[in-house]
């Protein structure tokens, strides 16, 4: 009795064990999994804090309540890259080659070292291997007859290999062939990092940064630099080939020899049936740099005439001339640029060249006078094969870059147009988007008195005269130096454009993804 109820108690105690052990187990499956979640949501919110918080800020410009623009953080002296990078960035055909660019797979030949096998009969033809044969010639002499036995078991071996194998055995020897094999070629570094600058203008963020390039090209965000001299540097390292041709065009400079009655005195062209004697260079660029008069109101188009339709006569009696070829005499000769309807590129870059070098004194210095520019550029009257109604030759004013301050100093800011069929500019001041009115573009970028003179008629402000007093005078600086007064544009009178991107006509169904 007593060892009955000493088991049945055991078998209680052991069920009571097991039961406890499943709600411990229960248990602690719970709080594993509460304490998994909870570590799950803390690491989430600690990835994700800094993003949110970005999110509540808002960005500077609006086109609807769907749209914004993030601008670009400035890293101490990284104005001329997010200025130039914005006016690339706001052309969606660019953004997506640079966003859809990967490592690019190749057929390349290489010569590699294969075995074949070849017939001991064509080697004896050829005399390859008579060396082996006499080898095993003398090696089958020199069996000993003691070895009788030996040898008539090797012959029968033979004798069943021969058997066994229809062919006789082959030998092979290495011979060099080309193959064509596949090769993976990596995007450059400086694409990879410019995808990923885009990616954060693209983003929720409030600003996009250009850290991971400076980082990965080397640029030292610290120093200033000439935005026209990067870019034209930046594009051949981003090693595209689809991004350089958007920027790439040529035109030719020539020497032509002016034959005797080429030209009347009123200049014009008379057709003659000898051909002059000429060179021509084709000049590739990503941009054209535009000269700026000092002391005149300039314009884009009259410079582009001067530059290509306007060549320099070379006189051998003013002791110039040009030599066709060695040991020819001089002649007269005219020397010029001209352009040509297939050199132009889909986006035209106009470099104006404020910066002017002294001889005399050493110095460098900034012209900062008047240069306008359409909203539409015609070159119609430059190239001399156009056509009517041709919109290769017409191009839409998109962005423009502005350099505020003088030589070795200053600012860049950029003005962009991202829907090149609207009228709705934008300001990209590194981190600070603004929406404006064109002619506020125009007071802040023609440059020169022309500018000041124009805003104040737009402003409607000569009929208000402005007080002279002490204060008035001190307040009316202040709000000058920043460009919100003193008839100046934004950038106050220092401010003016120094490079113009246009857009081809005929091309922006393709650039603008339509």
């Amino acid at each position: 009795k007593n060892e009955q109820e000493t088991n049945t108690s055991t078998r209680f105690d052991r069920k009571v064990a097991a039961a406890l052990w499943n709600e411990v187990a229960s248990s602690l499956e719970k709080q594993t999994s509460q304490s998994a979640t909870s570590q799950m949501q803390v690491k989430d919110n600690k990835e994700d804090w800094s993003s949110s918080i970005l999110d509540s800020i808002p960005r500077g410009g609006h086109v609807d309540d769907q749209t914004s623009y993030a601008g670009l953080v400035n890293l101490g002296n990284t104005c001329y890259l997010n200025s130039q990078l914005q006016c690339a960035y706001h052309v969606p055909y660019l953004r997506q080659l640079v966003l859809s660019a990967q490592d690019e797979v190749v057929e390349v030949e290489v010569e590699v070292e294969v075995e074949v096998e070849v017939d001991e009969e064509e080697e004896k033809k050829d005399g390859s291997v008579v060396d082996e044969e006499e080898e095993v010639v003398e090696n089958s002499d020199e069996v000993d007859d003691n070895d009788e036995n030996t040898a008539n078991q090797d012959s029968a071996e033979q004798a069943m290999d021969n058997d066994s194998q229809e062919q006789p055995p082959t030998k092979t020897k290495t011979v060099r062939r080309t193959e064509v094999k596949q090769e993976v070629r990596p995007i450059s570094i400086a694409l990879r990092s410019l995808q990923h600058t885009f990616s954060t203008l693209g983003g929720s963020s409030s600003s996009g940064t250009t850290n991971i390039l400076c980082r990965a090209l080397g640029i030292n965000p610290y120093v200033q630099q000439d935005g026209q001299e990067f870019w034209k540097l930046f594009i051949p390292e981003v090693d595209y080939g689809k991004l350089s041709q958007l920027y790439s065009g040529y035109f030719e400079d020539y020497v032509r020899e002016i034959l005797p009655g080429d030209a009347t005195e009123d200049g014009e062209d008379v057709t003659t049936d000898t051909q002059p004697r000429q060179r021509v260079r084709t000049e590739p660029f990503l941009d054209l740099s535009i000269p700026v008069a000092e002391g005149n109101v300039g314009s884009i188009e009259t410079s582009l005439r001067e530059m290509f339709t306007e060549p320099e006569t070379l006189y051998v009696s003013e002791g110039n001339g040009w030599r066709p070829e060695k040991g020819a005499e001089k002649v007269d000769a005219l020397k010029g640029s001209s352009l040509k309807r297939e050199g132009l590129p889909s986006l035209l870059q106009l470099h104006l060249k404020r910066f002017k070098y002294d001889w005399e004194t050493g110095e460098t210095s900034k012209i900062n006078d008047c240069v306008k520019f359409p909203l539409q550029l015609s070159l119609s009257e430059i190239i001399s094969e156009e056509e009517e109604g041709d919109d290769d030759t017409i191009y839409d004013l998109q962005s423009i870059v502005i350099h505020r301050g003088e030589y070795g100093s200053g600012h860049y800011y950029s003005y962009v147009r991202p829907d090149i069929r609207s009228d709705d500019w934008y300001r990209f001041d590194d981190s600070q988007v603004t929406q404006v009115d064109y002619r506020e573009v125009v007071a802040d970028a023609y440059g020169g008195r022309y500018r000041r003179k124009r805003s104040r008629s737009v402003d409607g402000n000569n009929a208000r005269k402005k007080q002279r007093g002490l204060f008035s005078r001190i307040f009316s600086f202040g709000r000058s130096s920043s460009g919100s007064g003193g008839g100046f544009g934004y950038g106050g009178r220092t401010s003016s454009a120094y490079m113009l991107q246009y857009v081809r006509r005929s091309d922006i169904p393709t650039l603008y993804l339509e």
